[in-house]
């Protein structure tokens, strides 16, 4: 809210778009991998293949669904420690980056298989991050109550 005029203001908060941006930039990426990597020549495209190819590069953007909740929930209940969730998220996308660069560069033939495993470890990530920021409000919180 403008304190002058009394109206919200018109320009975004960068927070929020931080903490909901930078898990769309991961999901991008991962789905701009995944669909790069896909076999398109030889492959008989039916209905199977389409659906398991959509279910895969599913999985792969589960995790980044998972960063922005996080990202929303700490913007609206733990806005005090935001501050940690924009770093996980960061330090996400830069790690997924990492991870996407190894699997493309890769001369091995089981490289691919870190697409499948990554979501899990990527929602692990998310959850600590979550957790970090509620413990970094809770502390923050404690810690005005005791001056």
């Amino acid at each position: 809210m403008s304190a002058a005029s009394g109206h919200p203001s018109s320009r975004p908060d960068l927070l929020l778009l931080a903490l909901v941006g930078l898990p769309v930039v991961g999901a991008v990426l991962t789905l701009a991998v995944q669909l790069y990597l896909a076999t398109w020549g030889g492959v008989d495209v039916d209905v199977v293949w389409v659906l398991s190819t959509a279910l895969f590069c599913g999985w792969g953007l589960l995790p980044f669904v998972a960063a922005m909740l996080v990202g929303i929930s700490v913007y609206r209940h733990w806005r005090s420690a935001a501050a940690v969730a924009v770093l996980g998220q960061l330090l996400l996308v830069i790690g997924t980056g990492w991870l996407l660069h190894d699997v493309v560069a890769s001369e091995s033939s089981t490289a691919v298989l870190g697409l499948i495993f990554a979501p899990l470890l990527q929602g692990a990530a998310a959850g600590v991050v979550m957790a970090g920021s509620v413990g970094v409000a809770r502390m923050r919180r404690h810690a005005a109550r005791t001056l």
